[in-house]
């Protein structure tokens, strides 16, 4: 990997002369990036050779599964062509799939094709799309193999040189923030994302933490710093790199009140406003997003633009340039169209959202039942080109393990939604022998139960739940006979967005008091294999295979009829009886992580630090790729790895600026 900086111009050069180049790929003297298109085509095609297609004249639907759930497609079919590509009905991320829904109808429309490529970071979408038109293409009599077939013929290889002061790798919330700040203290800037859409971490978070932001001392609720340092070190059981912990933490209202300045529309919501009810009564650290997460990084972007940096988007990193002397000088990266980037720069900030969609490094970390994160597109391509600098490990092994989610079979339910409104509740939870592992109000608290989960074999557990209280909750509804969990909040007209979705805490808190009947829910969950029903604890263990559960339940009931919990200590209003003589059902969940938080040691001026704790000249380490801000563990109080993101980019970017100045 460390190839010298010479070699690389000398490689550089000789493929410029293997390869016929056209004019467009001259480059400027005085303005390198200039020449460079500033995004690049997704969904490449190679046209179809096979001769005359043919198909029955019509138009065909079929439906294909998404990342979450189902996308229906609509093709005109002509008796020699396709005509027309629609995606008429998807449940997927808006943002996310706008790209592939648009541009793989185009490719297939205009290539005559199916043999298109899938678009980097949403990939199930892409191929949803694929699967549907080739079933369309079946139901029209056309011939799926011949359409799928390449031409064979591949591009020359173009290799282009640019040159700028700072490059950042990854365009998500740590990313956006660096090129933006170095962009404002006068650098001149690349950002290079693989993916088309700004995406990670921070597209799906919906709040990052300040101590005594402009909106905090507004509304006086200003936070504590040794609360909140206390927090970050004793999660931490003082793993935590100290000097790091203070820096963020001391810089994030500065990141709060820099990110609204830029345009990013946040307020303040009190602990609790989430999933979390166990965090009501905690100082009020989260900033919501109004926007939502993709909103706010493309914000932060446009603002880079409008100061003239560059964002090239479908362009992925692949590994580092090194000077003659070791130190590094930039990044060389690909780009969908087939150009090959020799990125020349001063500073390189490394900022591409861990591992979390690594099955192979997440296997050999955290085993293979941890599975893959969330956001798939993070493959740890920053970590590992850290590492070819000299970069030492750190953090490698912390997972943001965090609530839960259910097997595929659940992107076939109705409303898998409203399963998780009846059971992420404090009922009675077992593994898969049947065992109870802990406090089932860790519900209620994102962090503990992910964790919880992990440490069970093979990451999954089962939630029981009987329909004596179901129909209790159609009676009275989820706030009497759990916690009413945004009651604290109601009335103040508080709506922000995660994931995309907003999030109107009176309209919860109303649904979540008004009774409801989940059996029709319960009874779909079954049909679809994700939940399972028995007349008797018994038949429940047959069922499920499970050797502890009898003795287990027994051992539990004897706790609600004493009400007292001697194992686990449960609060007593929440030990429900698990008996015969009414229909028991078994929900499966599985370990949900949303990524991967650390991977290379970093100082507090955000710099990688190899083993002697030594800086490595001109290379900075921000966001989920950084390591040193937590133990094991995400830490428990709200917004603290969104935070620890956008401070973490927005200082790299202001010290590789300064980096950069000082090589001229």
């Amino acid at each position: 990997m460390k190839n010298k900086f010479l070699v690389m111009l000398l490689l550089a050069a000789m493929c410029m002369n293997l390869t016929a180049c056209k004019s467009s790929d001259k480059k400027s003297d005085s303005n390198p990036q200039t020449n460079t298109e500033s995004s690049t085509e997704a969904g490449s095609t190679t046209e179809n050779t096979s001769g005359t297609l043919s198909f029955t004249a019509g138009t065909y639907t079929a439906t294909a599964t998404g990342n979450n759930g189902p996308v229906t497609v609509e093709v005109v079919f002509s008796e020699t062509e396709i005509v027309s590509v629609e995606v008429k009905d998807n449940k997927e991320t808006a943002g996310i799939c706008d790209t592939p829904f648009t541009r793989i109808p185009e490719a297939i429309v205009s290539g005559q094709t199916l043999a298109v490529d899938t678009v980097t970071g949403a990939t199930n979408s892409s191929n949803a799309v694929l699967t549907a038109v080739e079933d369309c293409v079946t139901q029209a009599g056309g011939d799926v193999e011949a359409l799928k077939t390449a031409s064979g013929e591949s591009a020359e290889l173009v290799v282009e040189e640019m040159t700028c002061d700072v490059v950042v790798v990854g365009a998500g919330a740590a990313g956006s923030a660096a090129a933006l700040s170095a962009s404002r203290a006068g650098a001149n800037v690349i950002i290079i994302e693989k993916t088309s859409t700004p995406s990670g971490a921070g597209t799906i978070a919906g709040v990052l933490f300040a101590t005594e932001s402009d909106m905090q001392i507004a509304e006086n609720k200003v936070v504590s710093t040794e609360w909140l340092y206390n927090q970050y070190i004793h999660d931490s059981s003082y793993f935590a790199n100290a000097r790091l912990v203070t820096t963020i933490i001391q810089n994030s209202s500065e990141t709060v009140n820099w990110l609204v300045a830029n345009g990013v529309n946040l307020r303040l919501l009190d602990a609790g406003h989430g999933s979390q009810y166990a965090h009501v009564g905690m100082p009020t650290t989260a900033h919501g997003y109004i926007d939502g997460g993709s909103v706010a990084i493309n914000t932060l972007l446009d603002q880079a633009t409008a100061l003239g940096s560059e964002v090239l988007f479908e362009t992925e990193g692949k590994e580092l340039i090194f000077n003659e002397d070791g130190t590094v000088a930039g990044v060389i990266a690909t780009t969908t169209d087939g150009r090959e980037l020799h990125i020349l720069a001063d500073s390189v900030v490394l900022a591409t959202g861990g591992f979390g969609g690594n099955a192979e490094m997440m296997a050999e970390v955290f085993g293979e039942k941890a599975g893959t994160a969330l956001v798939t597109n993070n493959t740890g391509d920053g970590i590992q080109m850290a590492w070819s600098a000299g970069a030492a490990e750190l953090g490698l092994d912390v997972a943001q393990w965090f609530g839960m989610k259910y097997g595929a079979e659940a992107k076939q339910m109705e409303n898998s939604s409203a399963l998780t409104e009846l059971v992420r509740n404090p009922l009675l939870f077992v593994n898969n022998v049947g065992q109870r592992f802990g406090n089932e109000e860790e519900a209620y608290e994102s962090a503990a139960l992910g964790t919880m989960m992990y440490n069970q074999p093979d990451a999954e557990m089962y939630i029981i739940v009987t329909q004596d209280l179901i129909d209790e909750v159609a009676k009275v509804g989820l706030a009497e006979v759990f916690v009413d969990r945004w009651g604290h909040l109601y009335g103040q007209g508080l709506v922000y967005n995660e994931a995309g979705k907003d999030h109107d805490l009176d309209a919860m808190c109303e649904a979540w008091r008004e009774p409801k009947d989940y059996t029709a829910t319960i009874e779909d969950a079954v049909n679809c294999g994700v939940a399972f029903k028995a007349n008797s604890v018994a038949e429940l263990a047959e069922i499920l295979g499970m050797e502890y559960l009898e003795e287990e339940v027994a051992r539990y009931n004897e706790f609600c009829a004493a009400g007292e919990d001697l194992d686990f200590h449960k609060d007593p209003q929440f030990l429900d009886a698990v008996e015969d003589g009414n229909t028991i059902y078994a929900v499966k969940v599985k370990l949900r992580c949303l990524t991967t938080l650390g991977g290379v040691a970093i100082n507090e001026d955000i710099q990688a630090v190899d083993e002697s704790g030594v800086a490595i000249p001109n290379l900075y380490v921000a966001g989920a790729d950084a390591g040193g801000m937590y133990g094991n563990n995400y830490v428990v109080f709200e917004g603290g790895t969104l935070g620890f993101a956008y401070t973490s980019g927005r200082l790299a970017g202001e010290n590789a600026a300064a980096n950069a100045e000082l090589s001229k």
